[in-house]
């Protein structure tokens, strides 16, 4: 998010930010490396990464998916 912060110049009340945000909070859990519950879940629960990526990743990048879809539904049914 810090990168982002520094990468672009648009208001902090932009649409961009509210995607940004939306991708910090998923992306995360789409990589069990990526959070500290999953890092946490590989190390007393002896999960792998493998199966992480096989039965976790799909579903939390289908929760991205259907979060940016209700992002975009909401905009068009009440435009800013």
């Amino acid at each position: 998010v810090q990168a982002s912060i520094e990468m672009f110049d648009e208001p902090m009340d932009d649409s961009l930010w509210q995607l940004v945000a939306l991708g910090a909070g998923t992306g995360g859990s789409m990589l069990a490396v990526g959070s500290v519950a999953g890092v946490t879940l590989m190390g007393l629960e002896k999960v792998g990464f493998l199966w992480y990526a096989k039965r976790i990743s799909p579903w939390a990048a289908l929760g991205f998916a259907l979060g940016l879809v209700t992002y975009h539904l909401q905009r068009m049914m009440a435009p800013q």
